[in-house]
């Protein structure tokens, strides 16, 4: 009982904005909300200067997006909090981030990472058995790790620079190339192509979680940076672009050790 009005509690939430996640709630594509936590705390607040020619629209955006998160989500966030155990808030999360790994697979693959591309298979497999339909980790415990990749990654693996960056409505810090990399990942959903009430179901209460799962462990960190920071836009745009750049070269110190995929001077007129 408690499940079904939990979810019958979120629907509304996720029909006002469907296929979106809270504002500043996944600043980066960081798999697991609580390392993302642990890493906005330990981050140094900094308001250096850097390449943002639409400053101006960016901080109005960023200024909107706030006052949706503190009106709407955050309180949210507090009610999923209170009315769930820490263990099922975890269960939740594992269940949507094994939703997303085909996505995950097709942009290892499509990055040449074919070692990691066979990790993510074998951690969809391996979770979405005897891991309970994803509920459970035990790819985890057999020292399969869990990472994300997207389109925006790829993009930029090929050769694609970042663009202006750009705080989005609803999505928060993002760059023009990681922009239209979030679409063309949203367009693989097949829950979006599906025009049916079961698949409209499943993807307005598989958006409510998202927004509240991925915001709630996020709650005091996020509070504190802006309560700490001289500039809070400042300091969440020089987050997300620092973050942004250790997750497309996954963890290199130079992208000359990224793999060899071939040329892509398609590409070339776009930076």
């Amino acid at each position: 009982m408690k499940t079904a009005a939990l979810t019958k509690a979120i629907l509304p939430i996720a029909m006002c904005v469907p296929l979106l996640v809270p504002a500043h709630a996944q600043i980066t594509g960081n798999p697991d909300p609580d390392s993302l936590a642990a890493e906005l705390e330990s981050a140094p607040i900094s308001t250096n200067a850097v390449a943002d020619p639409w400053e101006g629209f960016n901080r109005k955006m960023f200024a909107i997006n706030n006052g949706l998160d503190g009106a709407l989500f955050v309180p949210a966030a507090k009610a999923y909090r209170a009315v769930t155990h820490k263990k099922q808030r975890k269960g939740i999360r594992n269940f949507l981030a094994n939703l997303g790994t085909p996505i995950t697979l097709a942009n290892d693959i499509l990055q040449g990472e074919f070692g990691r591309a066979g990790k993510t298979a074998s951690r969809f497999v391996v979770n979405s058995t005897i891991g309970f339909g994803g509920m459970g980790d035990p790819a985890e415990r057999m020292g399969i790790d869990q990472h994300s990749e997207d389109f925006g990654q790829t993009l930029a693996v090929w050769g694609v620079s970042s663009g202006p960056y750009l705080v989005l409505p609803f999505f928060g810090p993002s760059t023009l190339r990681d922009g239209f990399g979030r679409a063309v990942d949203m367009g693989t959903d097949p829950a979006i192509w599906i025009r049916t009430d079961a698949a409209a179901y499943f993807r307005y209460s598989t958006t409510g979680m998202t927004l509240l799962s991925a915001r709630e462990p996020l709650i005091e960190s996020l509070a504190d940076i802006e309560a700490d920071s001289l500039d809070y836009y400042a300091s969440i745009r020089s987050f997300y672009l620092q973050s942004r750049q250790r997750e497309i070269t996954n963890g290199r110190t130079s992208f000359d050790d990224l793999p060899d995929i071939g040329d892509f001077e398609e590409f070339d007129d776009l930076e």
